[in-house]
């Protein structure tokens, strides 16, 4: 049975490759999604641009923007991605002849939410927290109005993963504020709905942080043992970002391995991936 593009990019499975090719423009997005969570930087880009050139759904085309954004910040290039996650922003409030919004419900929430969690990521690189918790708030609200009206078995797209990421989002700016508590919180939080959804690299993600959290609340030997896991899993499943950010902080809790996160960094950088 062939693997479909969204079982890749929002499903369980992650590390199926090739991607399939895509057939429309929200192929194109999906299979975009998939190839940056395998760390193909530059063929994502390549699908993210024809969206951009080519489609006329300012939702798709917002949610290209905020995927293009993603893949620079996961590079540490937050000055770039915001610029991505601004645009996104304003492709949103477009007029469309003939856009039909009743039909639509859960991708546009979605793209809303995934602009404003990006430019409170972003916020976050640069140091504006006040302005990041703001933005989030926003997400919240938006998600809590939206949530009877994004039923059926795309549900986890549009309201769970944009619910998952501000939840992220939440923990990290807790632990840019020197908040450990929080940011446990939080993590904790988010590994409950990863756990509940049906997405390899987003419970990878989720794993991911609550690592961190840990590492932020000085429980280094717990912290040590979920960036493990996390780069195990992450190397099973070819989720090279991922496997690389364990890396990071393995190396960081005085525990680093191999491969290190210096070979993993080259590997991304043959496949578009400019990380910091």
């Amino acid at each position: 049975m062939q693997v479909t593009l969204p079982a890749i990019a929002f499903g369980g499975s992650a590390g199926e490759y090739p991607v399939p090719v895509a057939g429309d423009g929200w192929d194109r997005w999906f299979r975009a999604v998939a190839l940056g969570g395998s760390g193909h930087y530059a063929a994502a880009s390549t699908e993210l641009r024809r969206i951009a050139t080519t489609s006329t759904d300012v939702v798709l085309r917002s949610l290209a923007a905020s995927t293009r954004a993603a893949h620079l910040r996961q590079g540490g290039q937050h000055l770039h991605a915001v610029h991505h996650d601004a645009h996104a922003l304003a492709l949103l409030a477009t007029p469309v002849a003939g856009f039909d919004s009743a039909t639509t419900a859960g991708p546009r929430v979605s793209a809303w939410c995934d602009a404003l969690t990006g430019l409170a990521a972003d916020d976050l690189g640069r140091g504006m927290f006040g302005a990041a918790a703001r933005l989030l708030d926003r997400v919240d609200a938006l998600l809590i109005d939206s949530h009877e009206r994004i039923e059926g078995s795309s549900e986890w797209v549009w309201h769970g993963r944009p619910a998952l990421r501000s939840l992220w989002v939440r923990a990290e700016l807790a632990m840019y504020t020197g908040d450990p508590e929080t940011a446990q919180e939080h993590s904790s939080a988010a590994l409950a709905v990863a756990r509940g959804c049906p997405s390899q690299r987003h419970l990878i993600k989720s794993e991911l942080i609550a690592a961190a959290a840990a590492a932020s609340a000085g429980e280094t030997t717990r912290a040590i043992e979920g960036a493990q896991r996390v780069g195990d899993a992450a190397a099973f499943a070819g989720q090279l970002p991922l496997w690389w950010a364990s890396a990071m902080l393995l190396e960081a809790l005085g525990a680093g391995g191999s491969p290190s996160a210096a070979d993993l960094r080259h590997e991304l950088a043959a496949r578009g991936g400019a990380m910091r």
